[in-house]
């Protein structure tokens, strides 16, 4: 092998020994199908929820501000035998509250009351309140919230 042809292959080998790495190929992107089948599965448990709001759920809706406080007393006291004497007074409602944590007031049930006004109180003030939505399979969904109360009930002794 002359000379040349030797030296013109050991600069060839010490250019590629010198040469940096190839870069590693960039990962591979995520698969589509994960992202939408969580969409298609919220999409039926919301339908599911929708046609059913006393479904089972995971959370239930709950009221994060109570803004204005339920059963306040009216200037001048609450009304006439609103407050049993035996302290037995009782309101329960149920509405639905949506996915964005708003009731739906076309949904507001009066399930047991002692006294329309207390009733009438909550169907004026649960709009205004906040809620947190129900969950279920990690999806928000409509859910039934239900308010019970005694105002006036008289407390055990400690």
């Amino acid at each position: 092998m002359s000379p040349r042809l030797l030296a013109a292959c050991a600069a060839a080998l010490i250019v590629v020994a010198c040469k940096p790495p190839a870069p590693p190929p960039p990962p591979a992107p995520e698969p589509v199908a994960a992202p939408l089948a969580n969409a298609d599965l919220c999409y039926l448990v919301q339908a599911e929820a929708a046609k059913h709001p006393d479904l089972n759920v995971d959370r239930a809706p709950d009221v994060v501000k109570y803004e204005p406080k339920p059963l306040q007393a009216p200037r001048g006291g609450y009304p006439r035998n609103v407050i049993r004497r035996d302290g037995k007074t009782k309101v329960k409602v149920s509405v639905v509250v949506d996915t964005t944590g708003k009731a739906d007031m076309t949904t507001f049930t009066v399930v047991e009351t002692t006294h329309s006004w207390l009733a009438d109180n909550l169907k004026g003030l649960i709009p205004k309140w906040t809620f947190t939505p129900a969950y279920k399979n990690g999806c928000r969904v409509a859910g039934l919230w239900v308010f019970t109360a005694t105002p006036g009930a008289k407390r055990p002794a400690k």
